[in-house]
């Protein structure tokens, strides 16, 4: 730097900031004393030089700077002041004296620099100073505040640094002050760098471990001389190694980071520095009773952590802030690494961790007693500010072989940990230590649930179906009720999903589950099993089996106040309940799961909601909302979660599909490849077969029929044993269109009344009333015209009723169908068709149609040849009823009747209706 008009001028250009600039030149302009704090390296003595520049010119006599570094003794502050500023020393006279009679009458702007190692000096001369001379304005920077009368004071934080969430593109990055900086120092020494694809990812991940403290990424961008960023970012482990050699002439505690800290670390007292190294085992941000549990023992006394905290954050030594209301403290990265390597010098650093492990599994449990109270919000809030803690204990406890204290971190917030996408971090450990030989019974059953629990979570039931199983035999063993019946649940579940049980052993499961959760007295384990079982029941059995016991769960949360469960006992089944066509209830759900999702803050089950509310529109064929409502969902769940758990998967099932029914072919097949790489990845057949179903849409959309059905036949190989009827029946339903395709029409009939029967069954009430319309197109090619028209008729009917609305494809097909079927019929008789078809309930309709199945291969001649219809025809003759009376049984015509007649005695060579009565008689037709 050069000397300029008393004031320091920077070399290299001021990076960022521009907001704290011009609010420190406020103060600076209308308070007295302005004090500039902040740990060392975060750019306090910059910023300073900067604003000095800015308002020197608002003061008459201008503006000097005092550099209080090399000031060796609290008596020599007056004399640096009195040089600085012009002031000579009178005999005979105090410094302090001197100053105030010389000053009293200027108006000037006094910056003193690094005030904290002389700060009770300072704080003593600036008072007296500011109260002798009524135009001196003091603008100070020290790591603690002065605490003066009439003092601003103004924390300079580091440098805002690129958002983890925000991706890694070298522009986005780039636009951070931190990696501004960075990219600009970097230049210096070596004149082609810049942010670019290569090596943005890296220069993020430096920013962000350096907490945007500008010496520390100066330093780090100096390396870039004889280090790729990469290198750079890797070598942070040992970043006070890494970071030396700062510019040439600089105070030493510039030279390096370590330098930087040990100047604020000298500054501290024994005490303090015990309590900060202490405080180095917290990951994240802590509350004061945290620090208490921690801190206090062996030299401290717990009534002393409020000054000690007190003090660390008035030594910028640990910093504050709010959450819900509360003061949270925190060390910044660096500090953090510094102290922890101080720790090992003044205690014993297994026993601090023992303790930061011991306070926050009695933390996890005071969270579960306040979980599934009447009030879980404080404790979703508190476990969510506390989380990065609550991981560093998990790992506290692995590497102590300490299954009690993981157990107690997992098992009893399961759900919390689910939710943010964390289960895969703990679940195999946490199922290795409860597996191993020697376990207290208690102990393992509790760590398998936990470990089944997350595995589900985390898209793996064939790892879920592991742990669940080992459970159950433990609990079975130890006779543990409740237990068992959780683990049961678990096992019907996952069995389901991976294909690892057999429907015997499902059913079995879900009845002895539901029975002892019932029996067991907790309504907590009643309500979580019921919404095992009941999913279980919902893809192995029938929508309205499964949304039976989620209704049931929901009386049980609202019975006993579990608010916190409650959102999952609505919202478990929406996304497939919506297949049931009852849309109002699937919203009316949807939208409560939300609401009390966002009360209790739990960001899964809210994006369910989120989801079941898309689908709704999805059916609905708002396209606009359902797209609103599926970004909504992903924001809400965040990167993390998005990725890692179930929540993310079913979100991914209704993006594939909502891009589908948009048109965005592309987008749809990307997340379906997706969802059958995560599905095989898992273990999870369920997501497999969903993907392989879009897939074979997508392709058969394109016309890519040999691709479709390679889809097609790959999602009903895998919902076949033990089944799992919706993806099984659409499944057929596809390969019943491309047989239709193919003019195959004796298979296309097999598989589309196959279809049929298996999506009814199921309650698929929306894949019910496309595979009538399927049907009925077959039924159009063979010649049963009027018997298609009454099934697009009451098609029709169930879409009108429920609001849904066919995709572009369908609704093409459909509207082919139904003109040709009326052209094919005098337009009395097609009127006729169609009013007597929509008449039908939709059940009704698929009773009809299954009525009609035949065989699928007819000769052209013989009895073998007539069709369903002419063979009910041909029934109701053998039975005595004339033609008036057949076509109000069969809703066609009487002159429909009639020509079927003459087409049956034509096929079976009959001369008339008696003859054909009595050979129908003979050879009983049904």
């Amino acid at each position: 730097m050069e000397m300029q008009s008393g004031l320091p001028v920077g070399v290299a250009a001021f990076i960022g900031r521009e907001r704290e600039r011009a609010k420190v030149a406020d103060l600076v302009s209308h308070a007295r004393v302005v004090t500039l704090t902040g740990s060392g390296g975060c750019g306090k003595t910059r910023l300073a030089v900067e604003v000095a520049g800015d308002v020197a010119s608002r003061f008459s006599d201008g503006a000097c700077w005092v550099d209080l570094q090399g000031v060796g003794g609290p008596g020599l502050v007056a004399r640096a002041i009195g040089g600085a500023v012009g002031v000579h020393e009178r005999p005979g006279q105090a410094w302090t004296d001197t100053l105030a009679e010389q000053l009293r009458a200027r108006h000037l702007l006094v910056v003193l620099d690094n005030c904290e190692h002389l700060v009770e000096a300072c704080a003593d001369l600036v008072g007296r100073l500011s109260s002798a001379c009524p135009q001196l304005h003091v603008l100070a920077t020290s790591r603690v505040p002065l605490v003066v009368e009439g003092e601003a004071t103004f924390e300079v934080a580091g440098l805002p640094v690129p958002d983890p969430e925000a991706g890694s593109a070298s522009g986005t990055v780039a636009a951070a002050d931190a990696a501004r900086l960075f990219e600009v120092r970097a230049r210096q020494v070596a004149a082609d760098f810049r942010i670019d694809a290569d090596n943005a990812s890296a220069v993020a991940e430096i920013c962000r471990h350096l907490d945007g403290i500008p010496l520390a990424i100066e330093l780090a961008a100096a390396r870039v001389r004889v280090l790729a960023p990469g290198q750079i970012a890797t070598g942070l482990a040992d970043r006070f190694g890494l970071l030396t050699g700062g510019v040439r002439g600089a105070p030493a505690r510039q030279q390096t980071l370590a330098a930087s800290l040990d100047w604020s670390y000298d500054l501290l007292d024994d005490v303090q520095r015990l309590a900060l190294a202490r405080l180095s085992v917290f990951a994240g941000s802590f509350e004061l009773d945290a620090a208490g549990a921690v801190i206090a023992g062996e030299g401290i006394d717990r009534g002393d952590i409020l000054d000690l905290v007190a003090g660390l954050v008035e030594q910028s030594m640990v910093q504050v802030t709010r959450r819900h209301g509360n003061a949270r403290y925190r060390l910044l990265e660096t500090i953090r690494v510094y102290a922890r390597q101080r720790l090992s010098e003044l205690d014993d650093p297994d026993r601090v961790r023992g303790r930061h492990l011991e306070f926050y599994a009695a933390l996890v449990g005071r969270a579960h007693a306040g979980l599934t109270s009447g009030q879980p919000e404080p404790w979703v809030a508190r476990l969510t500010a506390d989380l990065d803690d609550l991981r560093a204990a998990m790992d506290s406890a692995v590497a102590a072989k300490d299954l009690r204290a993981l157990v107690d971190l997992t098992e009893r917030i399961v759900r919390f940990w689910f939710e943010r996408g964390l289960s895969r971090e703990v679940r195999q450990q946490l199922h290795d230590a409860a597996a191993a030989p020697g376990v207290p019974d208690d102990e393992r059953v509790r760590g398998l649930q936990a470990a089944a629990a997350l595995a589900f979570a985390g898209c793996e039931p064939a790892s879920c179906h592991r742990s669940a199983s080992q459970a159950v035999a433990a609990a079975r063993a130890a006779d543990l009720g409740g237990a068992l019946a959780v683990g049961l649940a678990h096992r019907a579940l996952s069995g389901v999903l991976a294909g690892l049980s057999t429907s015997e052993q499902v059913d079995t499961d879900v009845e002895q589950a539901l029975d002892l959760a019932k029996r067991c007295g907790d309504a907590s384990t009643h309500a979580h099993v019921l919404q095992f079982a009941g999913a279980a029941l919902l893809h192995s059995r029938s929508i309205d089996a499964g949304y039976l016991l989620f209704q049931q769960g929901v009386q049980v949360c609202e019975a006993n106040d579990l608010v916190f469960h409650t959102p999952a006992a609505y919202a478990g089944h929406v996304v497939w309940s919506v297949w049931s066509g009852r849309l109002d209830r699937s919203h009316r759900h949807a939208r409560h799961a939300v609401e009390l999702s966002r009360q209790v803050g739990r960001p899964g089950w809210e994006a369910v909601g989120l989801t079941g509310l898309a689908a709704v529109a999805v059916l609905q064929g708002d396209r606009v909302r359902a797209q609103e409502w599926l970004s909504e969902a992903r924001a809400v769940l965040g990167p993390r979660a998005f990725e890692g758990t179930q929540y993310g998967m079913w979100l991914r099932h209704w993006l594939a599909l909502s891009a589908y029914a948009s048109g965005d072919l592309d987008a749809a097949r990307a997340t379906a490849e997706e969802v059958v790489r995560i599905g095989r990845g898992g273990g999870s057949r369920l997501d497999e077969a969903i993907g392989e179903w879009l897939l074979g849409m997508v392709a058969q959309s394109r016309q890519r029929l040999d691709e479709a059905r390679g889809h097609l036949e790959a999602c009903r190989a895998v919902s076949t044993d033990p089944g799992l009827p919706q993806t099984l029946g659409r499944s057929l339903l596809g390969l019943a269109e491309l047989a239709r395709d193919d003019e195959d029409l004796d298979e296309a009939w097999e598989r589309a009344h196959d279809s049929l029967g298996i999506l009814d069954d199921y309650g698929d009430r929306v894949g019910a009333a496309s595979a009538l319309e399927r049907i009925a197109d077959l039924a159009l090619a063979v010649g049963e015209t009027e018997r298609a028209l009454r099934l697009l008729a009451s098609s029709q009917r169930f879409h009108a009723e429920s609001g849904i609305v066919r995709l572009g494809v369908q609704a093409k097909r459909f509207d082919r169908a139904r003109n040709s079927a009326q052209a094919a019929l005098d337009r009395a008789d097609a009127t006729a068709c169609w009013d007597a078809g929509s008449q039908l309930s939709l059940a009704d309709a698929v009773a009809y149609a299954r009525r009609g199945r035949g065989e699928r291969r007819r000769p052209r001649i013989g009895w073998a040849s007539l069709t369903p219809v002419e063979r009910d025809v041909v029934q109701l003759v053998a039975e005595g009823h004339s033609n008036a009376e057949i076509g109000q049984r069969l809703f066609i015509s009487v002159n429909t009747v009639k020509k079927h007649l003459s087409h049956v005695y034509a096929k079976v060579d009959v001369a008339g209706r008696a003859e054909l009565a009595a050979q129908a008689a003979r050879r009983d037709v049904q």
